[in-house]
């Protein structure tokens, strides 16, 4: 609970200073590039969340490994090590690019399908899922071969799962209960 309080509080402010700032676009994109770097690199996490380290070498370490990254995330990142709450960047991180879609009116959409989809099926897939919202749709397309045919899509917290794996997985259970 406490978690989530802290997580809402520096995301808040932050999306809240770099729109007084006007560069919301800007810190967003470097926001996701942080989130990602996070993600991907487990080293990263362990680092942020590495209790035995002092406040002043994760400092100079951090200096190192963002220097690419703005004024406005570095200041971010010293104030977060300064107070001890690194370990709560990846959710501020997501939490931030959550605030900064919702003011764009932007909604994240996931198409997963089995294969690449054509230019043709995803704009039509495209076209429904504009109906679901009226907010605009950021795209992410996955390939995932385990569900064998067809496509999932995730249009903010609603999901259609059009996918063969799943429509066997249905016939499946109706024939065990038969």
């Amino acid at each position: 609970m406490k978690s989530t309080k802290v997580v809402l509080r520096y995301a808040k402010a932050f999306f809240q200073y770099s729109l007084e700032c006007k560069k919301e676009e800007k810190l967003a994109k470097e926001m996701q590039q942080l989130y990602i770097a996070i993600e991907e690199h487990s080293n990263l996490e362990k680092f942020f969340s590495d209790p035995i380290l002092s406040v002043e070498k994760k400092l100079k370490i951090k200096r190192n490994l963002f220097k690419s990254f703005s004024k406005e995330i570095n200041d971010l990142l010293d104030l977060l090590i300064k107070k001890k709450r690194e370990v709560f960047l990846k959710m501020i991180a997501l939490k931030f690019i959550d605030l900064y879609n919702i003011n764009k009116g932007i909604v994240p959409a996931t198409i997963i399908s089995a294969t690449p989809l054509s230019t043709k099926s995803e704009k039509e897939i495209l076209k429904k899922a504009d109906q679901l919202t009226s907010f605009k749709i950021k795209l992410k397309k996955i390939i995932d071969p385990k569900i064998l045919g067809g496509f999932i899509i995730r249009v903010g917290d609603l999901q259609y799962n059009a996918s063969l794996s799943n429509r066997l997985n249905v016939l499946k259970r109706e024939l065990v209960k038969t």
